[in-house]
């Protein structure tokens, strides 16, 4: 009997953790008619502690094979759901399974192209957080995001302080291998962000390549953690823990960053109209 009972407990916690595809509509404005279907995926804790974080995915890292590549993030969903978040992902059109034309990445440095790289995520990303407040009855959302997706992160909560509880920006910049070719794009961006919401978690991992001198050039991370501290929001390094590059372990060894983020005071607040399973 005892067997029964902890075996059917540990298939409950699984099918909790389990990830859930779902889909999301996406409209471009320039194609009113047309509706493009998004991947997503949705991770449900077994307590609903009534916060809701959309995780945001990064670029290919200049990889065509990425392109078609679904992530998932099953160790961050895994983890999230236990401390009793629910987690929901999705990916941009042209990415893993969404419809659409992946044009994000023009393989340019200037900043008119790089402007319209965001002006073509940042819709998408405003499209889904909509259809998740509606969807889950959540007033505000935590909004998680690596590389690219802590970027728009943190870009959107500057400008929908409204709709976001907190902003957890895991070794966010745009374009890091531009940097230095078009006077600070991400630079400039990142300080703009930080200094209309406070409600910001930067985390950055030592030895990323995206933040070498030839790269975003601020490998010790002099710059971010300066401008955290002047505009009052949270900086951490956390360390490279194992990973051949520090990029890769805020996603791959979420375990690093746990500690830190799950207990965070703004992650704690109202963020739910409605703490009830849908």
């Amino acid at each position: 009997m005892k067997k029964l009972i902890f075996g059917l407990l540990s298939f409950s916690i699984l099918l909790a953790n389990a990830q859930q595809p779902i889909f999301f509509e996406y409209r471009d404005a320039s194609k009113p008619n047309e509706v493009l279907k998004l991947e997503g995926y949705l991770y449900e804790p077994i307590n609903y502690n009534g916060k809701t974080i959309l995780m945001s995915h990064g670029s290919t890292g200049g990889k065509k094979e990425n392109i078609s590549e679904s992530i998932k993030y099953l160790r961050i969903g895994k983890m999230v759901t236990q401390e009793g978040y629910r987690m929901v992902t999705y990916m941009r059109k042209g990415r893993g399974q969404s419809e659409g034309q992946f044009i994000e990445e023009s393989g340019k440095c200037d900043r008119t192209s790089l402007n319209t790289e965001v002006g073509d995520a940042y819709p998408q990303m405003q499209q889904v957080i909509e259809q998740v407040r509606s969807r889950f009855s959540a007033e505000k959302l935590i909004l998680m995001g690596h590389s690219r997706g802590g970027f728009l992160s943190t870009h959107f909560a500057a400008k929908n302080p409204d709709k976001v509880l907190a902003s957890i920006n895991f070794a966010g910049v745009w374009s890091a291998f531009c940097e230095n070719r078009n006077n600070g794009f991400s630079h400039d961006a990142l300080n703009e962000a930080a200094s209309k919401f406070k409600n910001n978690y930067w985390a950055y991992f030592e030895n990323d390549s995206y933040f070498a001198i030839n790269t975003f050039n601020d490998p010790h991370y002099e710059w971010i953690s300066m401008t955290a501290a002047k505009h009052g929001i949270t900086f951490k390094k956390f360390p490279q823990n194992g990973m051949p590059d520090g990029h890769s372990t805020p996603t791959w060894k979420p375990e690093t960053w746990q500690a830190d983020v799950v207990i965070l005071p703004f992650c704690k607040g109202a963020g739910s109209r409605n703490v009830k399973q849908p």
